[in-house]
């Protein structure tokens, strides 16, 4: 093993420090992927229109330039309230992973967020693969 005359450190590829970094932001990435809760709201208003909310999302998740489109950066958080019918949708795409940027797939934000149109008459929220969706 060569080690630098100057400051007698091993080279950083062999750092026990460096290696444990990496491990542990691996591990963590991993946990956030495995971990899946859902809910619905018990109460509050219900949908006027879920086909129009479906559009939003749609268009949010899936058009060039759309809200929930793009990268991510660490714990970063979007949100959109468009107004159908009458209503005010809160919709809401937060990137739980502290340490790295993600570029979220369109299906899985459209997939997520219209779950909780689907299966829940006032709306509910997601965490999934370290995502947070409402």
């Amino acid at each position: 093993m060569v080690r630098s005359k100057a400051t007698n450190l091993l080279p950083t590829e062999t750092r026990p420090y460096h290696s444990n970094m990496k491990t542990t932001i691996i591990l963590t990435t991993l946990a956030l992927a495995m971990t899946t809760s859902a809910r619905c709201f018990p109460d509050g208003a219900t949908w006027n229109n879920r086909e129009q909310a479906r559009t939003f999302i749609n268009d949010a998740c899936y058009k060039s330039g759309g809200m929930f489109t793009g990268n991510y950066a660490p714990c970063q958080l979007k949100a959109m309230c468009p107004r159908g019918q009458g209503q005010n949708i809160d919709l809401v795409v937060q990137n739980l992973n502290g340490n790295t940027g993600f570029d979220l797939a369109d299906k899985d934000c459209y997939d997520r967020l219209n779950s909780g149109i689907s299966k829940c008459p006032h709306g509910g929220e997601t965490t999934a693969a370290g995502w947070f969706f409402r």
